[in-house]
Protein backbone atom coordinates (compact mmCIF):
# COMPACT_ATOMS: atom_id res chain seq x y z
CA UNK A 1 0.00 0.00 0.00
CA UNK A 2 0.75 3.42 -0.77
CA UNK A 3 -0.07 7.02 1.04
CA UNK A 4 -3.01 8.87 -1.16
CA UNK A 5 -1.21 12.04 -1.03
CA UNK A 6 0.24 12.15 -5.32
CA UNK A 7 2.63 14.39 -4.50
CA UNK A 8 4.49 11.35 -1.89
CA UNK A 9 3.51 9.28 -4.92
CA UNK A 10 4.86 11.03 -7.43
CA UNK A 11 8.27 11.60 -5.47
CA UNK A 12 8.25 7.56 -5.06
CA UNK A 13 7.79 7.02 -8.43
CA UNK A 14 10.64 10.16 -9.31
CA UNK A 15 13.04 8.35 -7.07
CA UNK A 16 12.19 4.60 -8.76
CA UNK A 17 12.62 6.31 -12.09
CA UNK A 18 15.94 7.76 -11.10
CA UNK A 19 17.22 4.65 -9.54
CA UNK A 20 17.44 6.34 -5.94
CA UNK A 21 16.35 3.60 -3.37
CA UNK A 22 18.23 3.81 -0.58
CA UNK A 23 17.11 6.56 1.76
CA UNK A 24 18.37 7.49 5.32
CA UNK A 25 15.03 8.03 7.40
CA UNK A 26 14.35 9.93 11.13
CA UNK A 27 11.66 9.84 12.96
CA UNK A 28 8.84 11.85 13.24
CA UNK A 29 5.22 12.81 12.29
CA UNK A 30 5.10 15.34 9.24
CA UNK A 31 6.97 12.91 6.69
CA UNK A 32 4.99 9.95 7.74
CA UNK A 33 3.03 9.30 4.76
CA UNK A 34 6.54 9.15 2.88
CA UNK A 35 8.14 7.04 5.10
CA UNK A 36 5.57 4.24 5.07
CA UNK A 37 5.21 5.03 1.39
CA UNK A 38 9.30 3.74 1.35
CA UNK A 39 8.55 0.88 3.86
CA UNK A 40 6.10 -0.75 1.91
CA UNK A 41 7.75 -1.04 -1.25
CA UNK A 42 10.27 -3.59 -1.76
CA UNK A 43 12.25 -1.50 -4.47
CA UNK A 44 13.46 1.00 -1.38
CA UNK A 45 16.02 0.56 1.63
CA UNK A 46 15.60 2.32 4.77
CA UNK A 47 18.14 3.38 6.93
CA UNK A 48 17.10 4.75 10.34
CA UNK A 49 18.91 7.27 11.94
CA UNK A 50 17.54 9.37 14.54
CA UNK A 51 19.91 12.41 14.69
CA UNK A 52 18.98 14.40 11.40
CA UNK A 53 22.87 15.95 11.65
CA UNK A 54 23.92 12.20 11.98
CA UNK A 55 21.52 10.92 9.10
CA UNK A 56 23.23 13.73 6.57
CA UNK A 57 26.95 12.93 7.29
CA UNK A 58 25.57 9.01 7.49
CA UNK A 59 24.58 9.55 4.29
CA UNK A 60 27.76 11.19 3.00
CA UNK A 61 29.15 7.96 4.24
CA UNK A 62 27.09 5.82 2.00
CA UNK A 63 27.03 7.81 -1.03
CA UNK A 64 31.28 7.59 -1.26
CA UNK A 65 31.42 4.03 -0.64
CA UNK A 66 28.09 3.51 -3.28
CA UNK A 67 29.13 6.23 -5.84
CA UNK A 68 25.63 7.07 -6.58
CA UNK A 69 23.09 9.21 -5.30
CA UNK A 70 21.41 8.55 -1.89
CA UNK A 71 18.52 10.10 0.08
CA UNK A 72 17.27 11.27 3.29
CA UNK A 73 14.18 12.12 4.57
CA UNK A 74 13.17 14.22 7.88
CA UNK A 75 10.32 15.92 9.64
CA UNK A 76 9.03 19.62 9.25
CA UNK A 77 10.08 22.07 11.69
CA UNK A 78 13.98 22.73 12.57
CA UNK A 79 15.13 19.01 12.06
CA UNK A 80 15.10 19.68 8.65
CA UNK A 81 17.85 22.74 10.01
CA UNK A 82 19.46 19.89 11.26
CA UNK A 83 20.81 18.74 8.09
CA UNK A 84 22.69 21.44 7.27
CA UNK A 85 25.92 20.83 8.25
CA UNK A 86 26.09 17.04 6.39
CA UNK A 87 24.67 18.83 3.33
CA UNK A 88 26.94 21.60 3.26
CA UNK A 89 29.73 19.21 3.79
CA UNK A 90 28.00 17.22 0.50
CA UNK A 91 28.14 20.31 -1.60
CA UNK A 92 31.49 20.77 -1.62
CA UNK A 93 32.55 16.90 -2.09
CA UNK A 94 30.03 16.58 -4.73
CA UNK A 95 28.49 13.69 -3.34
CA UNK A 96 25.21 13.33 -5.01
CA UNK A 97 22.35 13.42 -2.04
CA UNK A 98 18.44 13.89 -2.06
CA UNK A 99 17.24 16.07 0.45
CA UNK A 100 13.54 15.01 1.42
CA UNK A 101 11.80 17.48 4.07
CA UNK A 102 8.30 16.61 4.94
CA UNK A 103 6.59 20.23 5.43
CA UNK A 104 2.94 21.35 5.73
CA UNK A 105 0.62 23.39 3.39
CA UNK A 106 2.27 26.57 2.44
CA UNK A 107 -0.70 28.35 3.26
CA UNK A 108 -0.07 28.17 7.02
CA UNK A 109 3.79 29.74 6.80
CA UNK A 110 4.44 32.14 9.51
CA UNK A 111 -0.09 31.32 11.03
CA UNK A 112 1.20 29.95 14.16
CA UNK A 113 1.57 26.52 12.45
CA UNK A 114 2.71 23.83 14.88
CA UNK A 115 6.65 23.07 13.80
CA UNK A 116 6.68 24.69 10.14
CA UNK A 117 9.29 26.88 9.12
CA UNK A 118 10.82 28.38 6.14
CA UNK A 119 12.47 25.13 5.01
CA UNK A 120 13.17 26.43 0.89
CA UNK A 121 15.89 29.07 2.38
CA UNK A 122 18.16 26.25 4.69
CA UNK A 123 19.99 25.01 2.13
CA UNK A 124 19.47 27.66 -0.74
CA UNK A 125 23.47 28.22 -0.67
CA UNK A 126 24.19 24.31 -0.14
CA UNK A 127 22.31 22.48 -2.95
CA UNK A 128 22.39 22.26 -6.96
CA UNK A 129 18.66 22.84 -6.89
CA UNK A 130 15.54 22.78 -4.72
CA UNK A 131 11.68 22.53 -5.23
CA UNK A 132 8.69 22.53 -3.19
CA UNK A 133 6.02 20.43 -4.33
CA UNK A 134 2.40 21.05 -5.05
CA UNK A 135 -0.24 19.57 -3.07
CA UNK A 136 -1.80 17.45 -6.00
CA UNK A 137 -5.42 17.95 -6.51
CA UNK A 138 -5.44 18.40 -10.73
CA UNK A 139 -4.46 17.77 -14.03
CA UNK A 140 -2.51 20.86 -13.94
CA UNK A 141 -0.91 19.86 -10.12
CA UNK A 142 0.08 16.71 -11.37
CA UNK A 143 1.84 17.95 -14.23
CA UNK A 144 3.99 20.68 -12.16
CA UNK A 145 4.83 17.80 -9.84
CA UNK A 146 6.34 15.63 -12.48
CA UNK A 147 7.95 18.32 -13.73
CA UNK A 148 9.95 20.05 -10.75
CA UNK A 149 11.39 16.48 -10.05
CA UNK A 150 12.49 15.91 -12.91
CA UNK A 151 14.24 19.39 -12.56
CA UNK A 152 15.61 18.69 -9.23
CA UNK A 153 17.13 15.31 -9.93
CA UNK A 154 18.29 15.90 -13.21
CA UNK A 155 20.36 18.35 -11.64
CA UNK A 156 22.18 15.78 -9.24
CA UNK A 157 24.66 14.59 -11.52
CA UNK A 158 24.22 17.90 -14.51
CA UNK A 159 28.11 19.43 -15.24
CA UNK A 160 28.99 17.81 -11.63
CA UNK A 161 27.41 16.40 -9.02
CA UNK A 162 26.26 17.46 -5.25
CA UNK A 163 22.84 17.39 -3.38
CA UNK A 164 19.51 18.73 -4.38
CA UNK A 165 16.55 19.48 -1.83
CA UNK A 166 13.09 18.08 -2.53
CA UNK A 167 10.00 20.09 0.27
CA UNK A 168 7.12 17.95 0.49
CA UNK A 169 3.89 19.75 1.36
CA UNK A 170 1.52 17.28 3.14
CA UNK A 171 -1.78 18.53 4.93
CA UNK A 172 -4.26 15.56 4.79
CA UNK A 173 -3.07 12.20 5.75
CA UNK A 174 0.04 12.87 7.88
CA UNK A 175 -0.15 9.60 10.28
CA UNK A 176 -0.65 7.66 6.81
CA UNK A 177 -3.29 5.09 8.70
CA UNK A 178 -6.75 3.91 7.73
CA UNK A 179 -8.56 5.41 4.69
CA UNK A 180 -5.35 7.88 3.81
CA UNK A 181 -3.11 4.88 3.20
CA UNK A 182 -5.08 2.33 0.90
CA UNK A 183 -3.70 2.86 -3.10
CA UNK A 184 -2.11 0.00 -4.46
CA UNK A 185 0.33 1.03 -7.23
CA UNK A 186 1.92 4.30 -8.48
CA UNK A 187 0.72 6.56 -11.11
CA UNK A 188 3.25 6.22 -13.88
CA UNK A 189 5.82 8.93 -13.30
CA UNK A 190 6.96 10.66 -16.61
CA UNK A 191 10.55 10.82 -16.50
CA UNK A 192 12.58 13.06 -18.65
CA UNK A 193 15.96 12.02 -20.20
CA UNK A 194 18.74 14.59 -20.28
CA UNK A 195 21.07 14.02 -23.28
CA UNK A 196 24.48 15.67 -23.50
CA UNK A 197 25.15 15.94 -27.26
CA UNK A 198 28.84 16.36 -25.87
CA UNK A 199 29.08 12.80 -24.86
CA UNK A 200 28.57 9.75 -27.47
CA UNK A 201 25.97 7.48 -25.82
CA UNK A 202 25.31 5.61 -28.95
CA UNK A 203 23.38 2.72 -27.75
CA UNK A 204 20.93 5.88 -25.82
CA UNK A 205 20.94 7.87 -29.01
CA UNK A 206 20.35 4.62 -31.22
CA UNK A 207 17.46 3.78 -29.19
CA UNK A 208 15.61 7.41 -29.39
CA UNK A 209 15.89 7.78 -32.87
CA UNK A 210 14.58 4.49 -33.67
CA UNK A 211 11.79 5.05 -32.00
CA UNK A 212 11.02 7.78 -34.68
CA UNK A 213 10.74 5.36 -37.53
CA UNK A 214 7.40 5.52 -38.69
CA UNK A 215 5.81 8.21 -36.79
CA UNK A 216 4.84 11.60 -37.66
CA UNK A 217 7.39 14.38 -36.31
CA UNK A 218 6.94 17.72 -36.60
CA UNK A 219 9.87 19.75 -36.24
CA UNK A 220 9.20 23.21 -34.78
CA UNK A 221 11.64 25.73 -35.81
CA UNK A 222 11.49 28.32 -34.11
CA UNK A 223 13.49 31.94 -34.38
CA UNK A 224 16.79 31.73 -35.84
CA UNK A 225 18.79 34.99 -36.84
CA UNK A 226 21.88 33.41 -38.64
CA UNK A 227 20.94 29.95 -40.93
CA UNK A 228 23.85 28.48 -41.72
CA UNK A 229 24.87 26.53 -44.76
CA UNK A 230 25.41 23.06 -42.93
CA UNK A 231 22.14 23.71 -41.13
CA UNK A 232 20.07 23.74 -44.97
CA UNK A 233 21.77 20.77 -45.94
CA UNK A 234 21.12 18.76 -42.79
CA UNK A 235 17.25 19.61 -43.09
CA UNK A 236 17.73 18.21 -46.55
CA UNK A 237 18.85 15.01 -46.10
CA UNK A 238 16.79 14.17 -42.85
CA UNK A 239 13.48 15.16 -44.62
CA UNK A 240 14.41 12.06 -46.62
CA UNK A 241 15.34 9.83 -43.53
CA UNK A 242 12.33 10.01 -41.56
CA UNK A 243 8.35 11.08 -41.83
CA UNK A 244 8.76 14.96 -40.88
CA UNK A 245 8.20 18.35 -41.44
CA UNK A 246 10.42 21.04 -40.42
CA UNK A 247 7.67 23.59 -39.74
CA UNK A 248 8.87 27.29 -39.95
CA UNK A 249 7.33 30.78 -39.46
CA UNK A 250 8.62 33.88 -40.59
CA UNK A 251 11.42 34.15 -38.10
CA UNK A 252 12.46 30.42 -38.55
CA UNK A 253 14.56 31.85 -41.50
CA UNK A 254 14.44 28.74 -43.06
CA UNK A 255 13.43 28.19 -46.85
CA UNK A 256 14.80 24.63 -48.25
CA UNK A 257 13.79 21.36 -49.07
CA UNK A 258 11.78 20.07 -46.34
CA UNK A 259 10.62 22.61 -44.58
CA UNK A 260 7.05 24.25 -44.86
CA UNK A 261 5.99 27.51 -43.60
CA UNK A 262 2.55 25.80 -41.71
CA UNK A 263 0.50 28.95 -40.79
CA UNK A 264 -1.72 29.45 -43.69
CA UNK A 265 -2.65 25.38 -43.97
CA UNK A 266 -3.18 25.35 -40.00
CA UNK A 267 -5.60 28.24 -40.24
CA UNK A 268 -7.30 26.85 -43.82
CA UNK A 269 -7.51 23.53 -42.53
CA UNK A 270 -8.59 22.78 -39.15
CA UNK A 271 -11.20 19.27 -40.35
CA UNK A 272 -7.51 17.86 -40.63
CA UNK A 273 -6.43 18.45 -37.26
CA UNK A 274 -6.37 14.28 -36.67
CA UNK A 275 -5.01 13.59 -39.75
CA UNK A 276 -1.88 16.32 -39.02
CA UNK A 277 -1.36 15.86 -35.33
CA UNK A 278 2.06 14.30 -34.86
CA UNK A 279 3.60 11.57 -32.93
CA UNK A 280 6.09 13.29 -31.95
CA UNK A 281 7.08 16.80 -31.56
CA UNK A 282 10.78 18.45 -32.10
CA UNK A 283 11.35 21.84 -30.43
CA UNK A 284 14.83 23.53 -32.12
CA UNK A 285 15.74 27.06 -32.00
CA UNK A 286 13.99 29.82 -30.24
CA UNK A 287 10.55 30.69 -29.58
CA UNK A 288 8.58 30.27 -32.99
CA UNK A 289 5.15 32.85 -33.71
CA UNK A 290 3.15 30.36 -35.27
CA UNK A 291 -0.42 30.15 -33.52
CA UNK A 292 -0.05 26.67 -34.39
CA UNK A 293 1.95 25.59 -31.13
CA UNK A 294 -1.50 26.29 -28.83
CA UNK A 295 -2.87 23.11 -30.66
CA UNK A 296 0.21 21.29 -30.06
CA UNK A 297 -0.72 21.80 -26.47
CA UNK A 298 -3.79 19.17 -27.11
CA UNK A 299 -3.56 16.14 -29.37
CA UNK A 300 -3.01 12.52 -28.21
CA UNK A 301 -1.44 11.33 -24.54
CA UNK A 302 0.91 9.21 -26.17
CA UNK A 303 2.19 12.22 -28.69
CA UNK A 304 6.26 12.75 -27.51
CA UNK A 305 8.32 16.36 -27.02
CA UNK A 306 11.39 16.25 -27.47
CA UNK A 307 13.63 19.92 -27.33
CA UNK A 308 16.73 20.80 -28.10
CA UNK A 309 18.55 23.75 -26.21
CA UNK A 310 22.55 24.79 -24.85
CA UNK A 311 21.81 24.63 -21.59
CA UNK A 312 20.03 21.25 -21.30
CA UNK A 313 16.76 23.45 -19.41
CA UNK A 314 13.24 22.20 -19.23
CA UNK A 315 11.18 23.14 -21.24
CA UNK A 316 7.69 21.56 -21.34
CA UNK A 317 4.96 23.60 -22.93
CA UNK A 318 3.25 20.88 -24.26
CA UNK A 319 3.14 18.79 -21.44
CA UNK A 320 5.07 16.07 -23.14
CA UNK A 321 7.76 16.36 -22.64
CA UNK A 322 10.32 13.12 -22.41
CA UNK A 323 13.81 14.59 -23.57
CA UNK A 324 16.10 17.35 -23.59
CA UNK A 325 19.35 17.13 -25.80
CA UNK A 326 21.21 19.59 -24.31
CA UNK A 327 23.62 21.22 -26.87
CA UNK A 328 23.03 23.15 -30.34
CA UNK A 329 21.00 23.07 -33.63
CA UNK A 330 23.81 21.98 -35.63
CA UNK A 331 24.73 19.22 -32.90
CA UNK A 332 20.89 17.81 -32.79
CA UNK A 333 20.36 17.39 -36.75
CA UNK A 334 24.24 16.37 -37.30
CA UNK A 335 22.81 13.25 -34.79
CA UNK A 336 19.71 12.82 -36.25
CA UNK A 337 21.19 12.77 -39.82
CA UNK A 338 23.47 10.31 -38.68
CA UNK A 339 20.67 7.92 -37.45
CA UNK A 340 18.45 8.18 -39.80
CA UNK A 341 17.34 5.96 -42.24
CA UNK A 342 14.77 5.81 -45.41
CA UNK A 343 11.26 6.63 -44.37
CA UNK A 344 7.96 7.93 -46.14
CA UNK A 345 7.14 11.49 -46.73
CA UNK A 346 4.10 11.46 -46.71
CA UNK A 347 3.78 13.85 -43.03
CA UNK A 348 5.71 16.50 -45.14
CA UNK A 349 3.63 15.97 -48.65
CA UNK A 350 0.46 16.77 -46.68
CA UNK A 351 1.55 19.98 -44.80
CA UNK A 352 3.27 20.75 -48.07
CA UNK A 353 0.44 19.73 -50.44
CA UNK A 354 -2.64 21.80 -47.82
CA UNK A 355 0.32 24.92 -47.36
CA UNK A 356 -0.08 25.21 -51.85
CA UNK A 357 -4.40 24.80 -51.86
CA UNK A 358 -4.16 28.39 -49.61
CA UNK A 359 -4.60 31.52 -51.73
CA UNK A 360 -4.51 34.77 -50.10
CA UNK A 361 -7.74 37.18 -50.74
CA UNK A 362 -7.58 41.08 -52.00
CA UNK A 363 -7.91 42.72 -48.64
CA UNK A 364 -9.65 46.23 -47.98
CA UNK A 365 -7.56 49.40 -47.03
CA UNK A 366 -6.21 48.05 -43.60
CA UNK A 367 -3.81 47.15 -41.55
CA UNK A 368 -4.07 43.32 -43.38
CA UNK A 369 -3.15 45.01 -46.57
CA UNK A 370 -0.65 47.38 -45.58
CA UNK A 371 1.68 44.37 -44.26
CA UNK A 372 0.48 42.54 -47.39
CA UNK A 373 1.97 45.19 -49.64
CA UNK A 374 5.64 46.74 -48.14
CA UNK A 375 6.31 42.65 -47.63
CA UNK A 376 5.27 42.22 -51.15
CA UNK A 377 7.21 44.89 -52.33
CA UNK A 378 10.49 45.12 -50.03
CA UNK A 379 13.79 44.82 -52.03
CA UNK A 380 16.07 41.07 -51.60
CA UNK A 381 18.23 41.07 -48.93
CA UNK A 382 16.96 43.82 -46.92
CA UNK A 383 16.85 43.60 -43.12
CA UNK A 384 13.45 43.29 -42.00
CA UNK A 385 11.99 43.52 -38.14
CA UNK A 386 8.64 42.55 -37.08
CA UNK A 387 7.04 44.46 -34.26
CA UNK A 388 5.29 42.33 -31.42
CA UNK A 389 1.44 41.62 -31.34
CA UNK A 390 -0.81 42.15 -34.21
CA UNK A 391 1.93 42.79 -36.61
CA UNK A 392 3.73 39.69 -35.70
CA UNK A 393 0.85 37.72 -36.60
CA UNK A 394 -0.67 39.12 -39.15
CA UNK A 395 3.00 39.29 -41.32
CA UNK A 396 3.06 35.42 -40.39
CA UNK A 397 0.57 34.67 -43.62
CA UNK A 398 2.11 36.93 -46.25
CA UNK A 399 4.91 35.91 -48.94
CA UNK A 400 8.21 37.45 -48.43
CA UNK A 401 11.26 37.22 -50.70
CA UNK A 402 13.60 34.45 -49.30
CA UNK A 403 16.50 36.54 -49.23
CA UNK A 404 15.37 38.51 -46.67
CA UNK A 405 16.05 38.48 -42.92
CA UNK A 406 13.37 38.48 -40.66
CA UNK A 407 13.79 39.35 -36.51
CA UNK A 408 11.43 39.89 -33.73
CA UNK A 409 11.82 40.76 -29.92
CA UNK A 410 10.58 37.17 -29.67
CA UNK A 411 11.81 36.04 -26.15
CA UNK A 412 9.60 37.85 -24.07
CA UNK A 413 7.24 38.37 -26.41
CA UNK A 414 6.83 42.24 -25.01
CA UNK A 415 6.11 45.41 -26.68
CA UNK A 416 9.15 47.53 -25.34
CA UNK A 417 12.28 47.61 -27.15
CA UNK A 418 11.39 47.08 -30.49
CA UNK A 419 11.96 49.88 -32.13
CA UNK A 420 15.34 50.37 -30.40
CA UNK A 421 16.25 46.88 -31.09
CA UNK A 422 15.57 47.60 -34.81
CA UNK A 423 17.33 50.83 -34.67
CA UNK A 424 20.49 49.21 -33.19
CA UNK A 425 20.36 46.67 -35.94
CA UNK A 426 20.17 49.07 -38.90
CA UNK A 427 23.29 51.33 -37.22
CA UNK A 428 25.18 48.05 -37.86
CA UNK A 429 24.37 46.96 -41.14
CA UNK A 430 24.55 50.80 -43.18
CA UNK A 431 24.92 48.82 -46.30
CA UNK A 432 21.77 47.17 -46.14
CA UNK A 433 18.05 48.71 -45.98
CA UNK A 434 16.74 47.95 -43.06
CA UNK A 435 12.93 47.82 -42.52
CA UNK A 436 10.41 47.88 -39.44
CA UNK A 437 6.66 47.42 -39.17
CA UNK A 438 5.55 48.26 -35.99
CA UNK A 439 1.80 49.04 -34.02
CA UNK A 440 1.36 52.40 -32.77
CA UNK A 441 1.38 51.60 -29.07
CA UNK A 442 4.72 49.68 -29.64
CA UNK A 443 6.14 52.65 -31.18
CA UNK A 444 4.95 55.54 -28.99
CA UNK A 445 6.13 53.46 -26.03
CA UNK A 446 9.41 53.37 -27.20
CA UNK A 447 9.13 56.66 -29.24
CA UNK A 448 12.45 57.73 -27.77
CA UNK A 449 14.44 55.39 -29.79
CA UNK A 450 14.10 57.86 -32.97
CA UNK A 451 16.27 59.88 -30.67
CA UNK A 452 19.23 59.34 -30.96
CA UNK A 453 22.64 59.91 -33.14
CA UNK A 454 22.70 56.55 -34.89
CA UNK A 455 19.86 56.76 -37.29
CA UNK A 456 21.40 56.12 -40.71
CA UNK A 457 19.42 57.22 -43.93
CA UNK A 458 18.58 53.12 -44.44
CA UNK A 459 16.02 53.17 -42.19
CA UNK A 460 12.63 52.52 -43.19
CA UNK A 461 10.09 52.68 -40.71
CA UNK A 462 6.06 52.14 -41.24
CA UNK A 463 3.80 52.40 -38.64
CA UNK A 464 0.33 51.30 -38.61
CA UNK A 465 -1.91 53.72 -36.11
CA UNK A 466 -5.16 52.73 -36.24
CA UNK A 467 -4.92 54.22 -32.51
CA UNK A 468 -4.99 52.09 -30.13
CA UNK A 469 -4.34 48.14 -29.21
CA UNK A 470 -6.00 46.33 -32.34
CA UNK A 471 -5.22 43.14 -31.09
CA UNK A 472 -7.89 43.12 -28.30
CA UNK A 473 -10.77 44.63 -30.53
CA UNK A 474 -9.86 41.42 -32.76
CA UNK A 475 -9.91 39.12 -29.48
CA UNK A 476 -12.70 40.99 -27.54
CA UNK A 477 -14.31 43.76 -29.50
CA UNK A 478 -16.24 47.03 -28.51
CA UNK A 479 -19.79 44.79 -28.44
CA UNK A 480 -18.71 42.60 -26.22
CA UNK A 481 -16.52 44.70 -24.19
CA UNK A 482 -17.32 48.31 -24.42
CA UNK A 483 -15.06 50.33 -22.46
CA UNK A 484 -12.27 48.57 -23.84
CA UNK A 485 -10.68 51.59 -25.12
CA UNK A 486 -10.85 53.39 -22.04
CA UNK A 487 -7.80 51.37 -20.30
CA UNK A 488 -7.24 48.02 -22.20
CA UNK A 489 -6.88 48.96 -25.95
CA UNK A 490 -5.51 52.58 -24.75
CA UNK A 491 -7.40 54.43 -27.70
CA UNK A 492 -5.62 57.71 -28.80
CA UNK A 493 -5.41 60.22 -31.32
CA UNK A 494 -1.68 61.24 -31.59
CA UNK A 495 0.27 61.01 -34.88
CA UNK A 496 4.10 60.49 -35.31
CA UNK A 497 4.29 63.26 -37.75
CA UNK A 498 5.54 66.36 -36.05
CA UNK A 499 8.46 64.50 -33.59
CA UNK A 500 9.56 62.25 -36.83
CA UNK A 501 9.76 65.25 -38.50
CA UNK A 502 12.34 66.86 -35.20
CA UNK A 503 14.28 63.91 -35.94
CA UNK A 504 14.99 64.31 -39.59
CA UNK A 505 12.60 61.78 -40.88
CA UNK A 506 10.99 62.16 -44.11
CA UNK A 507 7.58 61.82 -43.58
CA UNK A 508 4.82 59.93 -45.66
CA UNK A 509 1.16 59.12 -44.92
CA UNK A 510 -1.83 57.30 -45.75
CA UNK A 511 -5.25 57.11 -45.19
CA UNK A 512 -7.16 55.31 -48.17
CA UNK A 513 -5.50 52.87 -50.82
CA UNK A 514 -4.93 55.43 -52.90
CA UNK A 515 -2.44 57.25 -50.51
CA UNK A 516 -0.96 54.35 -49.77
CA UNK A 517 -0.25 52.97 -52.83
CA UNK A 518 1.44 56.01 -54.48
CA UNK A 519 3.35 56.30 -50.78
CA UNK A 520 4.48 52.47 -51.15
CA UNK A 521 7.06 53.51 -53.82
CA UNK A 522 8.85 56.37 -52.13
CA UNK A 523 8.91 54.16 -49.18
CA UNK A 524 10.48 51.20 -50.37
CA UNK A 525 13.32 53.08 -52.56
CA UNK A 526 16.67 52.45 -51.98
CA UNK A 527 18.24 55.63 -51.89
CA UNK A 528 16.93 58.30 -49.99
CA UNK A 529 18.76 61.30 -48.21
CA UNK A 530 16.49 60.52 -45.01
CA UNK A 531 15.37 58.06 -43.21
CA UNK A 532 11.85 57.37 -44.09
CA UNK A 533 8.83 57.16 -41.54
CA UNK A 534 5.74 55.97 -43.22
CA UNK A 535 2.36 56.20 -41.05
CA UNK A 536 -0.47 54.60 -41.78
CA UNK A 537 -3.53 55.28 -40.76
CA UNK A 538 -6.18 52.87 -40.63
CA UNK A 539 -9.61 51.93 -37.81
CA UNK A 540 -8.77 49.33 -35.12
CA UNK A 541 -13.03 48.11 -35.32
CA UNK A 542 -12.46 47.82 -39.46
CA UNK A 543 -9.01 45.95 -38.72
CA UNK A 544 -10.38 43.45 -36.38
CA UNK A 545 -13.62 42.65 -38.76
CA UNK A 546 -11.49 42.54 -41.78
CA UNK A 547 -8.91 39.86 -39.87
CA UNK A 548 -11.80 37.79 -38.56
CA UNK A 549 -13.22 37.92 -42.64
CA UNK A 550 -10.03 36.41 -43.77
CA UNK A 551 -9.72 34.04 -41.04
CA UNK A 552 -12.93 32.59 -41.71
CA UNK A 553 -12.68 32.71 -45.32
CA UNK A 554 -9.34 31.41 -46.71
CA UNK A 555 -9.48 30.68 -50.11
CA UNK A 556 -8.19 27.44 -51.01
CA UNK A 557 -7.00 26.73 -54.25
CA UNK A 558 -8.07 24.53 -57.46
CA UNK A 559 -6.34 21.52 -57.50
CA UNK A 560 -4.48 22.88 -60.82
CA UNK A 561 -3.09 25.80 -58.83
CA UNK A 562 -1.32 23.30 -56.28
CA UNK A 563 0.11 21.30 -59.24
CA UNK A 564 1.68 25.18 -60.70
CA UNK A 565 3.09 25.61 -57.04
CA UNK A 566 5.05 22.27 -56.81
CA UNK A 567 6.59 22.93 -60.57
CA UNK A 568 7.58 26.23 -59.18
CA UNK A 569 9.27 25.20 -56.10
CA UNK A 570 10.82 21.94 -58.42
CA UNK A 571 12.52 24.52 -60.75
CA UNK A 572 13.71 26.12 -57.45
CA UNK A 573 15.55 22.94 -56.36
CA UNK A 574 16.84 22.39 -59.58
CA UNK A 575 18.11 26.14 -60.85
CA UNK A 576 18.61 27.46 -57.53
CA UNK A 577 16.95 30.91 -55.69
CA UNK A 578 19.24 33.32 -57.69
CA UNK A 579 18.88 31.77 -61.49
CA UNK A 580 15.12 31.57 -60.91
CA UNK A 581 15.10 35.32 -59.66
CA UNK A 582 17.14 36.21 -62.82
CA UNK A 583 14.39 34.59 -65.23
CA UNK A 584 11.87 36.41 -63.54
CA UNK A 585 13.49 39.40 -64.69
CA UNK A 586 13.85 40.80 -60.48
CA UNK A 587 17.72 41.24 -60.80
Amino acid sequence: MYSNLKNVQYLLGALKAYQINKVVVSPGNSHNAIVRSLEEDSFFKTYNIVDERSAAFFACGLCQEFQEPVAICCTSGTAASNYLTGITEASRRGLPIVVITGDKNPYYLAQYEDQMIENMSIFSEVVRYGCKLPIVETEKDAWYCQRVLNETLLELNHHGTGPVHIDVPIESGMFAIGDSFTSESLPSFRKIERIDMNVNDEPLLDRLFASLKGKKVFVMCGQDDHISAKENELIESISSKYNCVFATDKLSNLHCRGTVEISLAAKAFPEKYCDLMPDVIISIAGNPAMDYKFSLKGGSATTEHWIVNEEGRIADPFKKLTAVFEGNTVQFLTLMNHYGENDSNDYYNKWLTYSEQVDIPQFEYSNLYAVQSVMKNMPQYSNFNIANSTTIRIAQYFDLDDSIQVYCNRGVNGIDGCVSTFIGQAAASPDKLNFLIVGDLTFFYDMNSVWNRYIGNNVRIMLNNNEGAALFHFNQGLKNYPTLNENVAAEHFATAKGWVESQGFKYLCASNKEEFDENLKKFMCKESDKPIFFEVFTHKEEDARIQHEFYDKIVVRETTKSVKAVAKRLLKSVLGEDMVRKLKGKQ
